[in-house]
């Protein structure tokens, strides 16, 4: 009798599990996610500065008018980059080039940050490498004219109505097979004794793989760290245990951290709309502000047939999943704590501002997961979501309700989902 009554006990428990399921979505019947995702609205992580690109007009022309608002405006189909990083060429007679994308970024309210390749060529000079007699490094006498230089740059851009947020001391530092070469004991010469003298904010040093070893020195002395306001960092080939940066949290207080320069996971031709591939994006997104904690996301070029933009100005699917992020993570909203990893392939994050909630959802396995979410120390009342998966892009899901500070949600196979709630 009693082996009887417990079977039927659990009859029932699998039907009401079963009605459960159904019942949080119409359709979305295939897996019950085991764990929550807890997000603690009062445990705040980085400032958020916002996403974007790099345009760069001397190596494969300039972004177009139409182009320009596809990446800058956050309209339907626009991408909402907050954020554009220009080329400082080592020719003043060609800065013009940087001028009328620039100034329509800042028009949109993105922030424009700069990065040189070269110093002009009468301040380098050829010295072995390695074997490579050809290397290219900054002459030791020049490095006051290398600042000067810099700051032309800087008072030329804002003469032409484009005020600089930030510019980088050299890009790439450490893989300067085709440009200028330091090594981390130049770069801490220049932080220390010049950088100082930049009338903008400093990037350095945009290391090609986040080596630590470009940036110790900076952050271990004082006068350099100073002068630093952004350390940037590249993250090309860097395994993800590489992306928390101890030193930086012990000594970087008061700086920012910027993620300059990416493009993931490669650069097929024709790769942009490759699915469930472009997926990668979004995931090495959400590694960068979990893992890393960067304030910023910086993409290679905003429009290549690799990018998030395809060469014929349209939206890639490697864009859209940068746009779950971009079009709703504004410019001076902070990553609270959340459940990053509630359950296997499944990853969260979660930024608030003063009215929004905003939950970035990507589910990577081959099935659909039906997620709780539970809110602490905060509430929200309706929820509205934008998914991307192989069958649409940005697709409005229904409005969710919240019922006690949580809600489910259904998270399609292969996709990625972002909810924006009203605080």
């Amino acid at each position: 009798m009693m082996s009887y009554v417990k079977k039927s006990i659990c009859v029932l428990m699998v039907l009401f599990t079963m009605l459960a399921v159904m019942l949080i979505e119409p359709g979305a019947t295939d897996v019950l996610a085991a764990s929550d995702v807890t997000i603690n609205l009062s445990a705040e992580k980085q400032v958020i500065r916002g996403f974007g690109g790099m345009n760069h007009p001397a190596w494969i022309g300039d972004l177009t008018a139409p182009q320009r608002e596809t990446a800058f405006g956050n309209g339907q189909n626009q991408l909402g980059f907050s954020i554009l990083r220009i080329y400082v060429d080592d020719n003043s007679n060609n800065w013009y080039r940087e001028v009328a994308t620039a100034k329509k970024a800042i028009e949109q309210g993105a922030l424009v940050i700069a990065s040189p390749w070269n110093p002009p060529s009468d301040m380098v000079e050829t010295f072995n490498r390695d074997g490579d007699t050809s290397a290219k490094r900054l002459k030791y006498d020049m490095y006051d004219a290398y600042a000067q230089h810099l700051n032309d740059f800087v008072a030329y851009m804002k003469s032409n109505g484009v005020d600089l947020y930030a510019i980088s001391v050299q890009n790439e530092p450490d893989y300067a097979h085709d440009w200028t070469w330091w090594t981390p004991q130049e770069m801490l010469r220049f932080m220390r004794e010049n950088a100082g003298s930049i009338n903008a904010r400093v990037i350095a040093p945009e290391s090609f793989q986040y080596l630590k070893n470009m940036s110790d020195p900076i952050l271990n002395d004082p006068q350099a760290l100073e002068n630093m306001d952004i350390l940037g960092a590249h993250l090309y080939g860097t395994q993800i245990s590489q992306f928390p940066y101890p030193l930086f949290k012990q000594n970087g207080g008061g700086k920012e951290l910027w993620m300059t320069e990416v493009y993931y996971p490669n650069s097929d031709s024709n790769s942009a709309d490759r699915w469930p591939e472009a997926l990668d994006v979004s995931h090495h997104i959400h590694n960068s502000m979990v893992e890393g904690d960067f304030q910023a996301y910086v993409w290679w070029y905003i429009r290549r047939s690799y990018g998030p933009m395809k060469e014929d100005g349209t939206i890639s699917k490697r864009g859209y999943n940068m746009a779950h992020f971009s079009k709703f993570v504004r410019p001076g909203y902070v990553r609270v704590d959340a459940t990053k990893n509630p359950n296997e392939n499944v990853y969260v994050s979660v930024y608030k501002s003063e009215d929004k909630i905003v939950i970035v959802a990507i589910n990577k396995s081959d099935t659909g997961v039906n997620q709780n979410f539970v809110l602490q120390n905060g509430s929200a009342s309706q929820v509205s979501r934008w998914i991307t998966s192989s069958s649409g892009n940005l697709q409005p899901g229904t409005n969710l309700n919240v019922t006690d500070n949580h809600f489910w949600a259904h998270l399609p196979a292969q996709s990625v989902t972002t909810f924006v709630a009203d605080r």
